[in-house]
C-alpha cells in the first residue's frame, strides 16, 4: 500500500463511519417519535458518541481509533444480532466492517511510509 492508497483507505473508513452514526442517528429519532427523546435507550447516545470519537480519530490517524472503532462496530453488531435474534442487515454491516478494516491497514500503512519518508513529506502528501 502506497501513501495515496492509504490516504485513501482512512478516508474512506471515517467517512464510512459517519454514515453508519448518521444511520444511528436517523433510527434513534424513528425510535423517538413514538415517545420522546428521553425513553430512547441512553445507550443510543453513548454509541453515537463514542462513534463520533473513533471517527475523529481516524480521521487524524490514530492507529488506536482506527482499530477501536472496527473492533466495536463488529462486535456491537454481534451483540445486536444475538440480544435480539434478529440478523438484519449482515450483508450491510459486512461492507462497513470492510472498509473499517480497510482503515487499520491504511492507517498502519500511513504510519510506516510516514516514518520512511519523514514526517514533513507525508504531511505534503495526506492532503
Amino acid at each position: 500500500m502506497d501513501l495515496e492508497q492509504a490516504n485513501t483507505a482512512i478516508r474512506i473508513a471515517w467517512k464510512m463511519s459517519l454514515v453508519s452514526i448518521g444511520v444511528t442517528v436517523a433510527l434513534t429519532l424513528v425510535y423517538a417519535s413514538g415517545g420522546s427523546l428521553a425513553n430512547v435507550d441512553w445507550w443510543n447516545w453513548v454509541d453515537i458518541l463514542l462513534m463520533l470519537a473513533l471517527t475523529y480519530g481516524v480521521y487524524k490517524k490514530h492507529r488506536a481509533s482506527a482499530v477501536t472503532l472496527f473492533a466495536y462496530y463488529v462486535v456491537s453488531k454481534i451483540y445486536v444480532w444475538i440480544i435480539y435474534g434478529v440478523f438484519l442487515g449482515v450483508p450491510i454491516a459486512a461492507v462497513f466492517a470492510y472498509f473499517f478494516f480497510r482503515g487499520i491497514q491504511g492507517v498502519f500503512a500511513y504510519h510506516r511510509l510516514a516514518s520512511e519518508l519523514g514526517e514533513e513529506t507525508a504531511v505534503t502528501y495526506s492532503h
